[in-house]
């Protein structure tokens, strides 16, 4: 019986499949890190350098959503209260090979308040976005998360976790268009 594909046509798939894998490679598209709640994955996360912006990219699995780099702040503002009432915000700590030259930004947030339970909070779903403008990366970066993921049921939290720093060569957002962080001060 004849070969149902000719020997030089899988040659040219298998070669295709290296050249795209080779492709993705290139092109700085990071390994996603994980976050699980038992057998249900709650949200993923990738960092990488774009021109002179470290860029965390976050995937929210259907139902989960995080919450906003400001969140303590935000319901400081709304509620006037040193210590209000809130979910814990993210917090992303580059290592010693990332020097930051500015503020974080973020996707604007989505407010996630119940008034009639007095609790404030501000957040994300889908994917969102996170940038800084670097100073300097050198090899080997990458940065620490602390989060908490929840659904209306159930929280997971996000306990150091570490998402390596990888290159891209294309713009995956534009920085400028995200929300400036409020700091302690504002």
């Amino acid at each position: 019986m004849k070969d149902l594909i000719p020997t030089n046509a899988l040659a040219v798939l298998i070669l295709a499949g290296i050249a795209a894998t080779a492709a993705a490679q290139e092109t700085g598209e990071p390994a996603r890190q994980e976050v699980w709640w038992g057998e249900n994955l709650a949200v993923s996360y990738a960092a990488r350098i774009e021109a002179d912006w470290l860029i965390v990219d976050v995937w929210h699995e259907p139902g989960w959503h995080t919450y906003a780099m400001d969140n303590v702040q935000r319901a400081r503002e709304v509620t006037g209260k040193a210590r209000p009432a809130t979910e814990l915000p993210t917090v992303i700590t580059p290592s010693s090979e990332i020097e930051l030259a500015a503020s974080w930004r973020q996707t604007a947030p989505t407010e996630l308040s119940k008034p009639e339970l007095r609790w404030y909070t501000w957040g994300f779903a889908d994917r969102s976005f996170f940038a800084a403008r670097v100073l300097r990366v050198d090899p080997g970066g990458w940065v620490q998360v602390d989060a908490q993921a929840c659904t209306d049921r159930l929280c997971a939290m996000v306990d150091g976790l570490r998402v390596p720093v990888t290159e891209s060569g294309g713009r995956s957002v534009d920085p400028e268009s995200l929300a400036a962080v409020q700091s302690a001060e504002d």
